[in-house]
This record gives C-alpha cells, structure tokens and sequence, in this order.
C-alpha cells in the first residue's frame, strides 16, 4: 500500500543527514541535545523495521508457558511477574528453562532496538 522509501527508510535517511551533514556544524553546547536526538530516531527506525514482531514472539512464549493464547502480552508479562516474585521458578522448578529462555530473548529483543552494539558478540 505504501510507496518506497518506508518509514524506516526515511528515518535512516534522517538519522544520517543529522549526524554527517548537520552535527559537525553544530555548536558544542548542542552536540549532547544532537546526539540524544539522532539516538532517539536510530530506535524509532529500528522499531519500525522490527515491526510487532518482538512483541508477537514474546506473547507466543509466554502463551506456551501459561497455556492461554488469549490473553494480551501485557496480562501475560504482569503474570510472570508476580510468579517471580512468588517463587515459582526458583531453581528445580519445572518451567525455570522456558521463563529464563523467555527472559533472555525479550532483554536481547530489547537491546536489538535500543542498543544494538550492546549484543555484538553475544547472540
């Protein structure tokens, strides 16, 4: 439905024009504000590019743990978190692999978008 270039592209675009053209020119008491600028819209055009995808592969795991793929991720996360908070996926519990596996994927999810240079050498 949309043309080319995508949101995601058009973010990248921008993202690029900031930090080559535009931030060498800038003052020094603006790099900072800059910086936090380019920073926020190289995460936008990450989630854009990422899609509901983080979101659909989280509720799926969390679907297969509790057993009900009705209920929405964040039904499902506050879940788990009171499990943990109650105990039952203390070491020797049955399900301790899938929640720590869960877990892993969402903070990795996580950083892919936030600060992908944070998983270099980790995956």
């Amino acid at each position: 439905m949309r043309d080319e270039p995508t949101a995601a592209d058009l973010l990248e675009t921008a993202l690029a024009v900031l930090k080559d053209r535009l931030l060498p020119h800038l003052p020094a008491d603006s790099r900072y504000d800059a910086l936090m600028v380019a920073n926020a819209v190289g995460i936008a055009a990450r989630q854009v590019r990422a899609g509901t995808h983080p979101e659909d592969e989280a509720h799926a795991r969390l679907s297969a743990l509790y057993s009900d793929k009705r209920e929405p991720l964040a039904a499902l996360e506050a879940a788990l978190a009171a499990d943990l908070r109650a105990g039952r996926f203390d070491p020797g519990r049955a399900e301790r692999a899938a929640v720590f596996d869960h877990l892993w994927q969402t903070t990795c999810a996580k950083l892919q978008e936030s600060n992908p240079k944070a998983l270099s050498g980790r995956r």
